[in-house]
């Protein structure tokens, strides 16, 4: 006996149900639509213990717990915006200040609220004064009671559970010195055995490992099994996303020439806590060097709407992401603002490039001499300042001398960095050994500097791209981006 066959439905029926499936679609994709995070400004304040000023290891702190627990982009400002700044910014946007004071073991922590439409209005601030007690609950009394939703229950991983481990994470988080932070290595390390489950301990241990690998490189291992590595990937064991300790695993793995990976880690974490600014931070940094520069560009908006108008540049390194995709307008954009708030070698170095860039090798000599100048803190870019600045003086053989025992040093280090090995190549092109050019350039490839477009358009590289063995280093080039570039599309960063 044949099976009964189904009755037809009436076309309006049809129509109606395909409608309400549509409805419950767009409603769908509505409420998957994250919500736009809070927005805080914390106005930097001061604590000092037993004569050290730890203050800035509070405010990271702070600023874990309200990225962590709530979600909330968070920014800085070392004091109150004038009216015509805070005009500029989000209405609900919170103004938060802490003060804070100890007295033996103790802590007195107050932290102090605002928003920019209420402050605007004359509206005072809010507080909730507290009596001196052990930091641990003086912190978690702060965070459970500030005006923000706690959406992410990770506190208890955040904050030590005995008071003299505050106190000595506190000190270890307002290191920001490579050398100190080496220095550090032990205390950073008793501290992670004593409290396994802290996951500010163990971004803390990563940081400072991370830090020793430019000064102290055998302290912290190498590669995936490194002690740097294990630390980070226990803190995002321990809160998956943990902003601070994704954005600073990125970068390591990144500098080590491993994107695939940073970029894996960078996705995950974005789609967790997509209100992170230093997230794409990092995504700009991994994506450029890789070749992605569309991802880049995008995170660098991204990170733009995040911080909003009173945004600092980083201070992590001069955004390159403009120069390789050829927009050198944006690019002497990102040099100008970051030379309101720094004049390192770094940028130093960037600026005479530019101005070589753009045929005006008289300002480049000029930057390039206040680059090197002996009397700075010597780092890799002031000696390539050195290097630019023989070859802009006519001393091209001096300037070889001083790029091979760059060469040397860099040699020792565990961090390769290929996007720095890459500047290298474009000096030793410059001064014109195109052999020792394409020996370093096909070193930046293999220490994961694949930005494709630069390679081929930087006008310092010419004598590698006719080098015997340009060809087949272009066409490695290419295939790892274009692996890449399929991994990783633009959209995999969405939040």
């Amino acid at each position: 006996m044949a099976p009964p066959r189904p009755t037809s439905m009436h076309p309006r029926i049809w129509i109606i149900v395909v409608l309400a499936i549509i409805g419950l679609g767009t409603l769908s994709v509505r409420l998957a639509k994250p919500a736009s995070p809070e927005r805080v400004l914390i106005l930097d304040g001061t604590l000092q213990s037993q004569g050290k000023e730890i203050g800035p290891g509070l405010v990271t702190l702070l600023t874990d717990c309200l990225e962590v627990c709530s979600g909330a982009t968070v920014t800085h400002a070392p004091a109150l915006p004038s009216a015509a700044d805070l005009k500029r910014l989000p209405p609900q946007t919170r103004l938060v200040r802490f003060h804070a004071s100890r007295s033996g073991e103790l802590l007195t922590l107050t932290l102090e609220w605002n928003t920019v439409s209420r402050l605007l209005a004359d509206k005072p601030w809010a507080f909730d004064a507290a009596p001196p007690q052990p930091p641990e609950r003086a912190l978690r009394e702060v965070v459970q009671h500030w005006p923000l939703a706690i959406r992410y229950r990770h506190l208890d991983l955040l904050i030590p559970k005995n008071s003299a481990h505050v106190w000595s994470l506190l000190e270890g988080m307002s290191i920001r010195d490579d050398r100190a932070a080496t220095d550090h290595l032990t205390e950073s390390e008793q501290l992670a055995q004593d409290e396994p489950n802290c996951a500010t301990a163990w971004a803390t241990l990563g940081d400072h490992y991370y830090r020793s690998l430019w000064v102290q490189p055998e302290q912290a291992g190498i590669g995936l099994n490194s002690r740097t590595h294990r630390a980070f990937k226990r803190t995002v064991t321990l809160v998956p996303g943990h902003p601070r300790a994704t954005f600073l695993w990125s970068m390591m793995l990144t500098d080590m020439g491993n994107q695939s990976l940073a970029l894996q880690i960078l996705r995950d974490g974005v789609r967790l806590r997509p209100g992170i600014p230093d997230m794409y931070l990092g995504i700009a940094y991994a994506g450029r060097t890789s070749g992605l520069l569309e991802n880049a560009r995008r995170a660098l908006i991204r990170r733009s709407d995040l911080m909003g108008p009173l945004a600092a540049p980083s201070d992590w390194f001069a955004e390159t992401t403009y120069l390789y995709l050829g927009d050198l307008e944006a690019f002497e954009g990102e040099l100008t603002r970051a030379g309101t708030v720094r004049h390192d070698a770094n940028l130093l170095f960037y600026q005479g490039y530019f101005s070589l860039l753009r045929g005006q090798p008289g300002q480049a000599l000029d930057y390039m001499r206040v680059g090197s100048d002996p009397a700075r803190l010597p780092t890799p870019f002031r000696d390539l300042c050195r290097v630019y600045r023989a070859y802009l003086e006519g001393r091209s053989s001096d300037g070889l001398l001083v790029l091979r025992e760059i060469d040397e040093i860099r040699g020792k280090l565990r961090i390769p960095d290929g996007e720095w090995t890459f500047k290298e190549a474009e000096a030793y092109a410059l001064l014109g050994d195109a052999d020792r050019g394409v020996d370093s350039a096909t070193r930046a490839f293999v220490q994961g500097f694949s930005c494709l477009a630069w390679y081929e358009k930087s006008p310092f590289l010419e004598k590698v791209r006719r080098h015997p063995r340009w060809p087949m280093l272009h066409r490695n080039i290419r295939e790892r981006q274009a692996l890449l570039a399929g991994s990783f599309p633009p959209s995999a960063f969405e939040p």
